[in-house]
């Protein structure tokens, strides 16, 4: 009875855990940035993009990048979302299948690594767009983020 209030909570709190990222990450609903989510910041990459002064013919380009991406993305969390739901499902079962489990997350690991590689290819084919000035402001801009969240 240990062990297996000891696997159900082992499962939960990495649960637990996968869903503040997704917080961090995104707003309402688990959304990763560079997806449509109300709230505070809005969409991040278009803020920057605007203090960028970006020409008509940029922001037309990295909308339709951006455009292309989200529709990638958008299959990405219906997968995450089902998977979620098979892991919570697998929880509740009466008889633990650690073999079931391990496929599941494994499955979602790979999908939250697809995530990572697609924002950081679609990150790459924005910065392409810019021009030298522009890269410096973005990378400036970066930086300044990335000093004020404490990472």
């Amino acid at each position: 009875m240990k062990k297996r209030n000891l696997i159900i909570g082992s499962i939960l709190a990495g649960s637990i855990g996968v869903a503040g990222m997704a917080h961090a990450c995104g707003g309402p609903g688990g959304h990763f940035r560079g997806g449509h989510h109300e709230g505070h910041g809005g969409d991040r990459m278009m803020y920057v993009m605007k203090k960028l002064d970006l020409s008509q013919e940029q922001r037309k380009t990295i909308r339709n990048i951006k455009r292309e991406t989200r529709d990638q993305m958008e299959e990405k969390r219906d997968g995450m979302f089902e998977l979620r739901q098979a892991l919570h499902k697998q929880a509740s079962e009466e008889t633990y299948d650690a073999a079931k489990v391990r496929e599941l997350a494994d499955a979602k690991a790979k999908i939250m690594a697809d995530m990572i590689v697609q924002r950081i290819e679609t990150l790459r084919k924005i910065r392409q767009q810019l021009t030298h000035e522009q890269l410096e402001e973005f990378d400036d801009m970066k930086e300044r983020h990335f000093k004020r969240s404490g990472f």
